[in-house]
């Protein structure tokens, strides 16, 4: 699987791309939010998405995942944060939802195996 980790706390970032990798999964871990949009215009096939909501000034996690969502459709989208879920970010069940920090290596793989719209595809 192919995981987009968008997380300005670099030790956050190295942890969760570290557990990722010994999970088994390819891991693309942009330093900013319009890297990452760079990096996902040449690069969309990624399965899931991993968001941090507080992100540079000037751009959140849930803006940063509505773009995903118009340009990544089939990506998979988890908000993630340490304060709270944004009234503005909608959850969408299989596609798109909140995880409160600090999570582990069980919620982690939980996320990863969630139902998604390719695994439901015949």
């Amino acid at each position: 699987m192919k995981v987009l980790v968008l997380e300005p706390d670099a030790r956050v970032s190295r942890g969760l791309e570290r557990t990722l990798r010994v999970l088994g999964h390819e891991v693309l871990c942009p330093s900013s939010a319009a890297q990452a949009r760079t990096t996902l215009e040449a690069e969309p096939a990624v399965d899931i998405i991993l968001a941090a909501q507080h992100l540079e000034p000037g751009e959140t996690g849930a803006g940063f995942l509505r773009w995903a969502e118009a340009h990544v459709p089939r990506a998979r989208r988890v908000l993630i944060s340490g304060t709270h879920c944004p009234p503005d970010f909608i959850e969408q069940p299989g596609l798109q939802w909140f995880q409160a920090k600090p999570f582990g290596r069980r919620e982690l793989e939980a996320l990863l195996s969630a139902p998604g719209p390719r695994a439901a595809r015949p």
